[in-house]
């Protein structure tokens, strides 16, 4: 009889043992979205260099395209957390989407930049040409701020909506007289088509940071509230190491994204790599979200303040 007892007591205690590491395997797993390319070096860093799992964070990674998409699979349910720039940010939030802004882990004027043939040389010659560009992108929003700042009629050029994996061909082949991204796309058009094109124009001096955010949904905040503060300290370390180390960081980032080294290393700091968020934050979705507006790409300017939550 007593030993009957024993492994009654044996059982329970080893299913009560399972059952909460099985709540704890549960509760460390996030499904995280984010393209591999330049401005989201570090995720890259926070994946390579085991970040996530320094933090005790376990993390189920899905690459997209780029912010966009990231923003879609938000929309979708499909993940649980995304990286993006201000103007997918602004589409997925101007939508009543279930999430909310954690943090801004980077930001920087001069990541978008504008690749024309060379023959172009103001940007009043774009009218009539034909201009690629990712719909709903950091650099679409950011375009639409350029274009306005020098006086430019949206109707007067050919935007033509494009996954940016294609721009390189498309100038080759003459299909395109212009294309504007955030790298690594116009260095991939440049590395391809040479001397037959430059940057016509960067978008610094605009008035607008682009920041680029962390996005959690709802669900996941209420679920697993301490799971944000872990990805924001994972992603903290990710960036303090770009800074601290930038010949290291471009040896590993550069795997993903395509670029040599050095470009990689040009690119990367052309990132202020911190988190955080402040009014500067607020000022630059707010712009972004005023021009998408302006343009019809947005129904609605969103009540930002329903939709951060950075207090952690």
């Amino acid at each position: 009889m007593n030993e009957v007892k024993i492994w009654l007591i044996l059982i329970i205690i080893l299913s009560l043992c399972f059952s909460c590491s099985k709540k704890q395997n549960d509760q460390e797993s996030l499904r995280l979205v984010y393209p591999e390319k330049v401005n989201y070096e570090a995720f890259i860093i926070a994946k390579e260099l085991n970040f996530y799992e320094e933090v005790g964070l376990k993390v189920k990674i899905s690459p997209v395209i780029g912010g966009i998409n990231a923003a879609e699979a938000m929309m979708a349910g499909a993940a649980d957390s995304a990286a993006m720039g201000d103007a997918p940010a602004v589409i997925l939030v101007s939508k009543n989407a279930p999430v909310k802004i954690v943090v801004r882990y980077g930001e920087g004027t001069g990541i978008h930049r504008l690749v024309s043939r060379k023959e172009i040389r103001q940007p009043a010659e774009l009218k009539g040409k034909r201009i690629g560009l990712q719909s709903g992108s950091s650099t679409y929003g950011g375009f639409l701020l350029w274009a306005d700042r020098n006086g430019l009629d949206l109707n007067s050029m050919n935007i033509i909506p494009m996954d940016p994996l294609n721009m390189p061909e498309a100038m080759r082949t003459n299909q395109l007289d212009a294309i504007a991204g955030s790298e690594p796309w116009p260095s991939n058009v440049e590395k391809l088509c040479g001397e037959n094109v430059h940057e016509l124009a960067n978008f610094r001096n605009l008035g607008n940071t682009f920041p680029h955010v962390l996005i959690m949904s709802d669900r996941f905040l209420s679920k697993q509230p301490d799971a944000a503060l872990k990805l924001i300290r994972a992603i903290s370390l990710a960036t303090d190491y770009l800074n601290e180390n930038p010949e290291e960081a471009a040896k590993i980032t550069s795997k993903y994204t395509g670029l040599t080294i050095d470009n990689q290393q040009k690119c990367t700091s052309l990132v202020n790599w911190k988190t955080g968020w402040d009014e500067r934050d607020l000022r630059s979705l707010e712009i972004t979200a005023r021009y998408l507006k302006q343009f019809d790409k947005i129904k609605e300017i969103p009540e930002f303040g329903d939709f951060i939550k950075t207090d952690f």
